[in-house]
């Protein structure tokens, strides 16, 4: 396990009894050490969303093994796939772990197994997760090919958040608001600990304060997510959710970066979070919506072969940098002959409010004329 910084390897860090250490804890999504730090260990990570780990999976013995339900599952965006519990029983006590960036100010869920009315009801679905908020850190190099480890402290204390018995997408508020979360990073960031870099990476690494130490480390906001209650399905014992994904409210303002590949969004709060990303594409924002919710995007290749070069068109809503078009779309696209992807030949080119309606302008390529169509919820009401 090494480090390198600036394309040069600094140094080797660990000895191979420390690497034996390591990967013992890599073996479960946390570990208890010295006094309140707690070391978390996630196998997974999809940019400008979340990384990931969970005390449990099913069909999966080992943390390294990919399996159809593990927690990525949970953040690919697609409600049809799951993150499945593999503790025997309803999975009381089993944990989902996500690092973020940024603190969101909410989270959405779909909850259980989503993919048809009949598999939600066989399964269990959450009814309490029990949220305990974590700062955490990772010295640049503390990692294995499949798992970055996280020395954390948590703040406050366990809260329990509640989600409803539906296959819709919720907003369940987090019992932290931002600006205190980010508060709370700026100390943890200045604190004794990680300023003399004697928290348990480091001191195992064995570094401290002085030339040579200039180490980069990584923050995050983890939330340690226990099922505390559920509600019972009908055939399986096994706890399912279907998607997870931040929620950073109310947007003012929305950029690209530099590269093109990410959008930037301002929040209310005067924070700049890093949002929806395609690094296969160079994005171009065409129109945004006047609260700033929603925007169009052009995805054009970013690395072009020799012939064609054909772009995309996508609907983003902001606050969870979900890609909306094909729910924005699905009944006109149903209805059309042209082939390929939902949206192919209907393509967004802005956004009009009437009577507190949003609408999405859209070109048929079909027709060759002009409608428009409105904009979803993306959750369900209360």
């Amino acid at each position: 396990m090494f480090r390198t910084h600036r394309g040069v390897v600094v140094s080797v860090f660990l000895t191979a009894a420390q690497f034996v250490v390591a990967l013992q804890f890599a073996g479960a999504v946390e570990q208890p050490l010295e006094g309140d730090w707690t070391r978390f260990s996630l196998t997974g990570k999809a940019y400008g969303v979340a990384e990931w780990g969970a005390s449990s999976v099913l069909e999966s013995e080992n943390f390294w093994e990919d399996s159809r339900y593990d927690p990525g599952k949970a953040f690919d965006g697609d409600p049809v796939t799951a993150w499945v519990e593999g503790a025997p029983g309803p999975g009381i006590g089993e944990t989902i772990v996500a690092a973020f960036v940024e603190y969101p100010e909410a989270l959405g869920f779909i909850n259980g197994f989503a993919r048809n009315q009949n598999l939600f009801l066989r399964n269990h679905r959450v009814k309490i997760l029990n949220a305990q908020l974590y700062l955490g850190v990772n010295v640049d190099g503390f990692a294995t090919e499949v798992v970055t480890f996280y020395d954390a402290l948590p703040v406050g204390s366990s809260t329990p958040l509640h989600l409803a018995d539906s296959r819709l997408a919720q907003r369940v508020l987090l019992p932290l608001d931002p600006l205190n979360a980010t508060q709370a990073m700026s100390e943890f960031r200045n604190s004794k600990a990680i300023q003399e870099l004697s928290f348990p990476q480091a001191a195992m690494m064995g570094i401290s304060p002085g030339p040579g130490s200039e180490i980069p480390l990584q923050f995050r906001y983890i939330l340690r997510l226990e099922i505390a209650e559920v509600f019972r399905g009908t055939s399986w014992e096994d706890t399912c959710i279907a998607e997870i994904w931040p929620d950073y409210g109310e947007i003012e303002y929305i950029d690209t970066d530099a590269n093109m590949r990410r959008l930037l969004l301002q929040t209310a709060d005067g924070r700049q979070i890093p949002g929806y990303a395609d690094f296969a594409s160079v994005l171009t924002i065409l129109a945004q919506s006047e609260d700033a919710d929603w925007v169009i995007v052009i995805k054009e290749p970013a690395y072009p072969g020799t012939g064609r070069v054909s772009s995309e068109y996508a609907v983003i809503h902001t606050p969870t940098s979900r890609d909306m078009t094909s729910a924005v779309f699905a009944d006109l696209a149903a209805a059309m002959t042209v082939t390929g992807p939902p949206g192919t030949g209907l393509l967004p080119h802005d956004f009009v409010e009437e009577a507190g309606e949003l609408f999405v302008l859209y070109d048929n390529l079909e027709t060759g004329e002009f409608g428009r169509t409105t904009v979803p919820a993306v959750y369900a009401e209360p």
